[in-house]
């Protein structure tokens, strides 16, 4: 496999020709390897000359990508692992329980997760969490568009919750709102900020500056949100 060197560490990379592709697409797989799709025409010293020309960008995406997998949150569904809601870190315990129906509750900063027999399941475990995700996110959703539609003087048709990994919220020509129902980890403001954000689109159908301007109006912390989940969005997504 071919290396290149960048900030004096040596990376490898996979290299693949696509003859329908015009630009070099570069991805970084680990902090330690990239994978490079290129234009059947270009030649192996014109990719490495485009790698170190992108070195800095690289490292940049490799260095995220160190911090990210040193961050413990929500990396596992073990107990004693630390699970993200409403932006904080919370402790994931599991308590077995002979008898009765399995359940969530949030006792300070604990995730307390009871199981219905004494068998600990990852699966089972998973499938509880999630359902408790989904309706916490779906109540609390609710609550904030209909609270922040009053304020923009708007009124949705409905509402959806959705399950994506790049897409945070989406309004549809119709009037209907779209939510990533892992929004639920993030902070408290940024929540605000996507349905504000949303709620807007019932006013003004395009990113204009008129349409930031309007987001500003109601979210003038909406530059700080943005940031949080451009830095952190990956978090939501790796788990569940």
């Amino acid at each position: 496999m071919p290396k290149i060197c960048i900030a004096n560490r040596e990376i490898t990379y996979s290299l693949i020709y696509n003859r329908k592709r015009k630009t070099i697409q570069i991805k970084v797989i680990s902090p330690n390897q990239l994978s490079i799709t290129a234009p059947g025409k270009i030649s192996d010293l014109y990719v490495k000359q485009i790698l170190q020309t992108k070195s800095q960008w690289i490292y940049k995406q490799i260095t995220y990508m160190e911090k990210l997998t040193a961050n413990p949150v929500n990396q596992s569904l073990t107990p004693g692992s630390a699970l993200l809601y409403l932006g904080i870190p919370r402790i994931l315990t599991v308590s077995p329980h002979i008898t009765g129906k399995s359940s969530v509750n949030l006792t300070g900063n604990n995730l307390v997760v009871t199981l219905s027999n004494q068998e600990y399941e990852t699966v089972r475990l998973e499938k509880v969490l999630k359902k408790w995700y989904l309706q916490s996110s779906a109540a609390l959703l609710q609550e904030k568009t209909g609270y922040w539609s009053q304020k923009l003087g708007v009124s949705p048709k409905s509402i959806c919750l959705k399950d994506q990994k790049t897409r945070w919220g989406s309004c549809s020509s119709l009037g209907t709102i779209n939510y990533n129902w892992r929004i639920i980890m993030a902070p408290m403001e940024v929540i605000d900020y996507l349905v504000i954000h949303e709620l807007c689109h019932l006013q003004v159908p395009n990113h204009s500056r008129q349409f930031w301007q309007l987001v500003y109006h109601f979210a003038p912390n909406f530059k700080r949100c943005r940031e949080w989940l451009r830095h952190n969005g990956t978090l939501l997504t790796r788990i569940l």
